[in-house]
């Protein structure tokens, strides 16, 4: 009877194992869905996700035209290029018979599903069971949607870079003994290198792994790395022009502040994940030197760069990755031991009770995002109509333009004479050179200029693009030409007399005919 009582309580104990794990990735299957609906609607819809998908859409323009990208030097008033060529090359390509925006953004979205596959496929592969490589697969979708969800769905190389990041890193793992394998997972690298420079922190772990492991396998992949690397490059150079490193080494300013505030927001989300990585990889150091090098080499690199300016969290996304990956991998090897001390509580019991844990320090975030998703939703349409409305507006004023919103320039046909957030860059870097920046409009050079405004008549960037000089000789040597809720375009004086004061940081409206 002992035998029995003790069959009946195992199998109770797998029973609520079975029904709790299930509960725990429909919930966060059905989370994931809930915060991916916006992001795609919003990938079809007429209107800017982020200021970069302008900067972006010129970029690709350049390469369908077959303008070297970085053929020049870096220039005064549009900066350089700073990401290397693959992704404007590649979605140039796709997006050349359409858009390159939309072209964008669906490659940013199957980029971030292809990533959590292979998310899964690693911890699956490197000990984890079906269920923690699931519940990585789904986590690492959820947790990209929250950290920043602008991210999802736009037109931005990021994500194309984790994803290739990701493949190399599973194709090592798949069979490290296997030169094809190795040659193909050091192309995979070289192009998420290509596609983004920061991705390198994971080939430097499988360097790292390959040198304590096998010396013959480390000649193999790091021959085809550089040879694969030296190939790209040659062809950057001869497609794209010499200035290559030029625009890639272009020095931005450093906020302290900012790096802080984006290092608080990406550990205070998913600390309980962190903690749980970092001390299942001091446990278990000696035998996973390639997760432990790349969780820390990659939050080391990301918490170095997030204080320069025009970084977003996205930064975080390579670490993220890793984090998922090794929180995956100890949910297996912590929960297996409880099968040995409490056989009434199997291992399923065990791992479904601590996903259910760590998936509540993540959904805790997801009502605020839904709350601000629906309210996106309802207001996408007039978002498109009011960007169609001043798109047809500016592409009708004769001469070149100025726009805050660079999407809103490219769509209406106006070539790209002035960045906006490279120009405040350089500013902070040296702010002496103010006076070459405000000649443009003492010269009225541009014949229209567009700056974002909110409902509420304040800046929508939490740091201003235009200094408080620049906005001065605007509302003097322009006048106001159309506004709308969220936009103003002001234009040189061929319309009635209006005395303007912008509405950007502390200045204030005065408008009248």
């Amino acid at each position: 009877m002992p035998g029995i009582e003790q069959e009946v309580r195992t199998f109770s104990a797998t029973t609520r194992g079975t029904w709790l794990s299930t509960a725990s990735m429909c919930l966060m299957a059905a989370t994931l869905v809930a915060l991916f609906w916006f992001p795609v609607i919003r990938s079809f819809a007429y209107a800017q996700v982020n200021f970069d998908e302008g900067w972006n859409a010129y970029k690709q323009a350049m390469t369908v035209s077959r303008i070297p990208l970085y053929g020049a030097p870096p220039g005064q008033f549009i900066g350089g290029t700073g990401y290397p060529p693959f992704s404007f090359h590649f979605i140039g390509w796709l997006g050349r018979l359409g858009s390159f925006t939309l072209a964008g953004r669906l490659v940013s979205l199957i980029s971030l599903i292809m990533t959590s596959v292979f998310v899964g496929l690693i911890v699956r592969c490197s000990g984890g069971t079906r269920r923690t490589a699931l519940f990585a697969l789904l986590l690492y979708a959820v947790g990209i949607a929250i950290l920043a969800e602008d991210h999802v769905g736009m037109n931005d190389p990021q994500l194309l870079g984790e994803c290739f990041s990701a493949i190399g890193l599973y194709l090592y793992l798949k069979h490290p003994r296997s030169n094809l394998l190795l040659c193909l997972s050091a192309l995979a690298f070289c192009i998420a290198g290509f596609t983004k420079q920061t991705l390198i922190t994971f080939p430097l772990a499988v360097a790292l792994d390959l040198l304590l492991k096998s010396r013959k396998a480390f000649v193999i992949w790091a021959g085809a790395l550089l040879s694969s690397a030296g190939s790209l490059l040659a062809l950057t150079i001869f497609i794209d022009g010499r200035y290559f490193f030029v625009h890639l080494l272009t020095p931005r300013a450093y906020l302290y502040e900012v790096g802080w505030r984006h290092i608080l927001t990406y550990v205070s989300t998913f600390q309980a994940f962190l903690v749980l990585g970092t001390a299942w990889l001091i446990c278990t150091l000696p035998s996973r030197i390639l997760f432990a090098s790349a969780f820390f080499l990659s939050h080391l690199l990301a918490f170095l760069l997030a204080g320069g300016d025009g970084v977003d969290p996205n930064i975080f996304f390579n670490a993220f990755m890793m984090t998922v990956i090794v929180c995956g991998i100890a949910l297996a090897d912590i929960t297996s031991p409880f099968a040995r001390l409490r056989p009434a509580m199997p291992n399923s019991g065990v791992a479904a009770a601590l996903i259910m844990a760590l998936s509540m320090t993540v959904l805790i975030n997801v009502p605020g995002h839904l709350v601000r998703d629906f309210r996106e939703i309802q207001a996408l349409r007039s978002r498109e109509n009011e960007f169609r409305s001043t798109v047809q507006f500016v592409k009708g004023r004769s001469g070149p333009a100025l726009c805050e919103s660079m999407l809103l320039c490219y769509e209406a046909g106006k070539a790209l004479e002035y960045e906006p957030f490279f120009v405040r860059d350089q500013l902070k870097l040296d702010p002496v050179h103010d006076y070459k920046f405000i000649q443009l409009l003492r010269t009225q050079h541009f014949q229209t200029v567009q700056i974002n405004m909110s409902e509420d008549g304040k800046s929508t960037d939490d740091e201003e693009p235009f200094t408080r000089n620049f906005i001065r000789e605007l509302s003097q040597y322009y006048v106001v030409a159309m506004q709308t809720p969220h936009s103003v375009v002001c234009g040189a004086p061929s319309c009635p007399r209006m005395e303007i004061l912008i509405p950007k940081g502390d200045l204030q409206v005065s408008a009248s005919r």
